[in-house]
């Protein structure tokens, strides 16, 4: 027998790779594409927040981006490239079970590229450890998903982007057919060898000393832009691998932290410092903030009633009496016209368990899962139910909708409240919206069982009609007809106002009105872009006491900085007494003149600090800013300021990361 002739078309023929391999970067590549069309169909529904950027510079980000997909396909595809190499690909079941795997594995890719759509329009952020937290909130969560206004035109994408991928996949297969299972068996595992090789390396995603990871995405002076190359895929299994499914920055390493935790006692120290005031006993200063503030006791003479109205996402840039210029808060403002107003106040987080632990608990919000969240978790504060519980207080609270939502009654069950009224004990029957009751009829029922609790009482309402989908129950609030979101929000916001306003009126019939301070404050804004990483917007919240029969109807104006942390030592100023606490805040109308107290938020791996002068922004683990107030109060592009004001920008980066160092450190089990 003769050799065959050689021809280059034989050799050619030779290094083609097998139908395995040809197979295996096939499901590589259609995955990339998948993931760039996913990253192209997020630009386009945010093109507000990109509008004035270069077309070079969101090429750049598509760019950046094909690291964080490569790691994704190959991720997915690892099941095919161990199998694949070594089956008959001709044989009917191999061949119909990797169509199916092929499929499916593109279709989860397709949903969770869709989520993480909808999820960063809400949160401003890709897919994390949120996300999950959410598929664990029992009917509540599916609520929110069925009752998003572009389910239906997502699922329909889904759908018919799942039967194509079908399509995609048989026709790909077959065309595969004339190509052989394998060269030979030695140059069959030659070239998986090779393939795996190559596999790594793109899961690494670089080749220098540190592999892939979220600094790589950070380029741009744009926030929007440096959120563009990050895969929500990606960010969600980074997320859940973090140590507990918690990214706290005790979890991290100093070189993902930026810097060293410090020694527990040193941080315990410098916080006590930063928190003293006049009249505060240390009780355990070596162990914690726990301390007695000994103030004389109120004029007043008796135990009032309180009642805390947390509002549900009320901005202050949506609040007439705090700037907003279109008086769509009518209500609010005849009550802050006689009470005390804090004009420079803000939300410790984004979410509303975040909002909770700050207002009730006057504990910090730092990156990771929020201390009603954390399981385990040690708890370093005194709850504002527990301090009035042991001055002979019954407390309350009460909620329209699902109180398992972000585990509320199962974490404040121990913490001081007596009583809970969610959706189960109203009728889940009154439901407006996805959330549960509408804010009119949750406050109607909520007066005649506040008066019947036994006095002095304490009740928290949480509201919850100011959230998307901004439903209107009433449309004849509705002020403006079109139905873009600014509108939406509009109309939400005078309903709620009016809701509020009622609910007072109606208080004010009942005997109990004139001993009873109110409370108003929001747990968190309504998340919205800005010309600034951490948008003073996103914070910006009110906080009013209003008892025209115990502090008068003459308005006070407070403008020192402050947080949700400070709710609790200042109402128990106006309580007066004796009383021990372990805050992570301070009497804000007590401030020395000299003071203009500060406060500390979080949007995941954005932590902040705001005093009457500076700004300082740091993006944890990457890159860290020092503001103006000025710039920051105009929501201008900032300038950074940090080497001009270098003595001022360490020390407040210390006293940050002081304190949220040691809130992790104190609310964590078995930490030095």
């Amino acid at each position: 027998m003769t050799d065959a002739p050689f021809s280059p078309k034989s050799v050619l023929k030779s290094l083609v790779p097998s139908r395995p391999f040809l197979l295996l970067l096939g499901i590589l590549g259609c995955g990339l594409i998948l993931q760039g069309l996913i990253r192209l169909f997020f630009l386009l529904s945010f093109g507000e927040q990109w509008a004035e950027v270069s077309s070079a510079t969101i090429a750049t980000a598509f760019a950046i981006g094909l690291r964080f997909d490569v790691t994704v396909a190959i991720y997915v595809a690892i099941p095919a490239l161990l199998l694949l190499p070594w089956l008959d690909l001709s044989n009917r079941i191999v061949r119909t079970a990797t169509i199916i795997y092929l499929t499916l594995a593109s279709s989860l890719v397709l949903l969770l590229g869709l989520a993480d759509i909808r999820f960063f329009s809400y949160f401003q952020s890709h897919l994390n450890f949120l996300a999950v937290e959410y598929l664990g909130e029992g009917s509540t969560s599916w609520n929110l998903i069925l009752s998003d206004p572009k389910f239906a035109l997502f699922v329909s994408i889904w759908l018919f982007a799942t039967a194509t991928l079908w399509w995609v996949a048989r026709h790909f297969y077959g065309r595969l057919a004339r190509f052989p299972n394998r060269r030979s068996w030695p140059a069959q595992t030659c070239l998986f060898i090779l393939f795996v090789l190559a596999v790594a390396m793109g899961v690494r995603g670089r080749t220098g000393t540190s592999g892939l990871n979220w600094s790589l995405a950070y380029f741009s002076d744009n926030p929007f832009v440096n959120q563009l190359p990050l895969n929500g895929i990606y960010t969600l299994a980074q997320s859940l691998y973090e140590k507990d499914h918690d990214p706290r920055l005790i979890y991290r390493d100093n070189d993902q932290r930026g810097w060293a935790f410090g020694d527990k006692a040193n941080n315990l120290a410098d916080v006590q410092m930063m928190l003293q005031q006049d009249g505060d006993h240390w009780l355990k200063p070596s162990q914690s903030l726990l301390r007695r503030t000994d103030q004389p006791p109120a004029k007043i003479g008796f135990a009032p009633n309180i009642v805390l109205v947390l509002m549900e996402s009320w901005s202050a840039e949506n609040t007439s009496c705090l700037g907003e210029p279109e008086n769509i808060t009518l209500n609010f403002d005849s009550l802050a016209a006689q009470g005390i107003l804090f004009t420079d106040f803000y939300a410790t987080g984004i979410r509303s368990n975040y909002g909770l632990g700050g207002v009730l608990c006057s504990f910090p919000s730092a990156p990771g899962r929020a201390i009603m969240k954390r399981y385990q978790a040690m708890q370093p504060f005194v709850t504002l139910p527990d301090i009035l519980h042991d001055r002979g207080y019954t407390n309350a609270f009460i909620y329209g909708g699902d109180l398992a939502f972000d585990n509320v009654e199962g974490f404040f069950r121990q913490k001081g409240f007596d009583h809970f009224f969610g959706d189960s004990h109203f009728g889940t029957d009154l439901y407006f919206s996805k959330w549960g009751i509408p804010d009119h009829i949750l406050f109607e029922k909520a007066v005649p069982l506040i008066d019947s609790l036994p006095r002095p009482f304490f009740s928290t309402i949480f509201t919850l009609s100011h959230h998307e989908p901004f439903d209107l129950p009433d449309s004849s609030l509705r002020k403006l007809d079109n139905e873009d979101d600014r509108s939406q929000v509009h109309n939400s916001r005078v309903y709620a106002d009016h809701a509020l306003g009622q609910f007072v009126r109606q208080f004010a019939e009942q005997p109990v009105f004139d001993s009873t301070i109110f409370v108003f404050v929001a747990d968190h804004t309504l998340l919205r872009s800005g010309p600034n990483r951490l948008n003073r917007a996103n914070f910006h919240i009110p906080l009013l006491i209003y008892a025209p029969g115990i502090i008068g109807t003459d308005q006070r104006i407070i403008d020192k900085v402050g947080s949700q942390t400070d709710i609790i030592p200042t109402l128990m100023h106006i309580l007066g007494d004796s009383y021990e606490h372990a805050s992570w805040g301070r009497d804000l109308l007590r401030l020395d003149d000299n003071d203009p107290g500060f406060a500390t938020m979080n949007l995941f791996d954005v932590i902040g600090y705001f005093d009457n002068r500076y700004a300082y922004v740091e993006v944890v683990g990457e890159r860290t800013f020092l503001f103006s107030r000025e710039e920051i109060d105009r929501e201008i592009r900032a300038t950074d300021i940090q080497t001009q004001q270098s003595d001022n920008y360490l020390a407040i980066q210390k006293r940050l990361r002081t304190y949220l160092q040691l809130a992790d450190q104190l609310s964590t089990p078995e930490t030095k």
